[in-house]
């Protein structure tokens, strides 16, 4: 990846361009992540003999092999114009050495510093990482990127890749060197999305048997208003052992739907009993997709990068009819992708975007009171991540994302090592912990309760 390809910029004379300008979407995440840390973080764990240098090598080749690692951001004048420049700074590792196990220690460094401390965008790069080392030769690996350059596949892969190389050492002599930077997604676009409408599409509730809408479009009430710059995304563990994985895995394919439908009408149904609203309520629940097949030159899960975008579907809460939530859900994504909706947000945001952090409270107040969602789900699906890399075995691969300022109520979702790990992450003080862990429990609760129901169903 040090040389062009259709997907990186070149001048005339066909030298590299190792700067370019931040797209619309890149600035909007490097804006509100000045405003609320606004970070991508993934996990696994390593059980084997681990030596620091080797990690450190491995940093190096990885940063080596990817460009948007080797990147710092500078402002041309004022807080606006933000460029992507070329870093010499390596992907820093921070060791933590534990003398008594703590399975629960890898979260609450995600907790208490990888959503909590900003990337330094003005030295770079937009990287960083942690070693966990407990006794018994335990060791978790995390790695850290700003969403402005990666989504959560683009972490669990630059993890994947990093235990990779730290797995086969590469040759003692790899540097890094300026390379050119990619295309922003928005040049990748299917031309018959480039030029959706500049303002959101809405969509009204629909489906079988679906009422016009009672009573409006419930949303996560907020317990208190906390100013954006003040705001701080904290994380909730929660995870289905494989045995559950399985069964719900069954379960989804005896009711037709899939594995998001059904997560996002829990969460929905979550959310619905902790505001105590009475069905048939209505509320909006969104959904980030990854559209890295769709673009005109698709890119891989390797390729680092953020390629998600939300579509939002108004479902209506019917507690006793999980199941069809969930096909409801699934049906509404897809007639919305279908729709190119996913794609809308890049107009709203050339057009209507802020330049920078000075003028980007009316555009981020305008979200915080009038967008399609305050809560979501975003699911990535089985992700391939090895159980052994030669000596080593491997386990609990996952990944976080922050919230910053796009809504109060998150889960970050993704299946490997059968483990469905669901990280709920909330605002802090915005929506209390003893608040946000009821409705962590209450989503997985209802997931579970849902596929004993459905499996007693069927051996009736």
């Amino acid at each position: 990846m040090n040389t062009p390809s259709p997907r990186m910029l070149s001048t005339p004379d066909g030298q590299a361009d190792t700067t370019r300008a931040l797209s619309p979407i890149e600035r909007w995440y490097w804006i509100i992540d000045q405003l609320s840390t606004l970070n991508v973080s993934a996990r696994v764990r390593i059980s084997g003999e681990l030596s620091t240098e080797a990690l450190r090598n491995a940093l190096r080749a990885l940063q080596a092999q990817h460009p948007l690692l080797r990147l710092a951001i500078a402002q041309e004048s004022s807080d606006t114009e933000p460029r992507f420049i070329p870093t010499d700074n390596p992907i820093p590792l921070r060791e933590v050495g534990l003398t008594q196990s703590d399975d629960a220690r890898w979260v609450r460094e995600v907790d208490g510093h990888e959503l909590a401390v900003s990337l330094d965008w003005r030295t770079g790069p937009l990287a960083r990482a942690v070693v966990i080392r407990q006794p018994g030769q335990i060791n978790d690996l995390v790695i850290t990127v700003a969403h402005c350059i990666a989504d959560g596949t683009t972490a669990l892969a630059l993890l994947r890749h990093w235990v990779r190389l730290a797995a086969e050492p590469p040759a003692p002599d790899v540097r890094v060197a300026n390379g050119p930077v990619p295309l922003p997604v928005e040049a990748l676009i299917p031309a018959r999305h480039r030029e959706k409408s500049g303002v959101l599409p809405g969509k009204d509730p629909a489906g079988e048997d679906e009422p016009d809408t009672v009573g409006g479009v419930g949303r996560l009430e907020a317990d208190l208003f906390v100013p954006f710059n003040n705001r701080r995304t904290r994380l909730l563990h929660r995870f289905l052992s494989s045995d559950e994985l399985e069964n719900l895995t069954l379960a989804c394919k005896r009711e037709g739907v899939t594995m998001h439908g059904v997560l996002a009408a829990a969460v929905a149904c979550a959310v619905a009993r902790d505001a105590g609203a009475p069905p048939p309520t209505h509320f909006a629940v969104g959904s980030p997709v990854t559209f890295r097949d769709e673009l005109d030159q698709p890119v891989s899960e390797d390729e680092v990068g953020c390629y998600v975008s939300a579509v939002h579907s108004v479902v209506r809460y019917q507690p006793d009819k999980l199941w069809s939530m969930a096909r409801f859900i699934n049906r509404d994504i897809a007639e919305r992708r279908q729709d190119g909706e996913q794609y809308s947000v890049f107009g709203v945001l050339a057009r209507q975007g802020p330049a920078g952090v000075a003028d980007s409270e009316p555009f981020v107040r305008y979200i915080e009171e009038h967008g399609s969602f305050n809560f979501f789900v975003s699911n990535i699906g089985r992700f391939d991540f090895p159980s052994t890399q030669g000596a080593w075995r491997l386990s609990g691969a996952q990944f976080v994302g922050g919230i910053s300022v796009v809504g109060y109520f998150a889960v970050s979702v993704s299946t490997s090592h059968d483990q469905l790990s669901c990280n709920f992450t909330y605002i802090d003080e915005a929506i209390s912990r003893e608040r946000a862990e009821r409705m962590a429990d209450d989503s997985v609760e209802t997931l579970l309760a849902a596929v004993v129901a459905a499996t007693a169903t069927t051996s009736r």
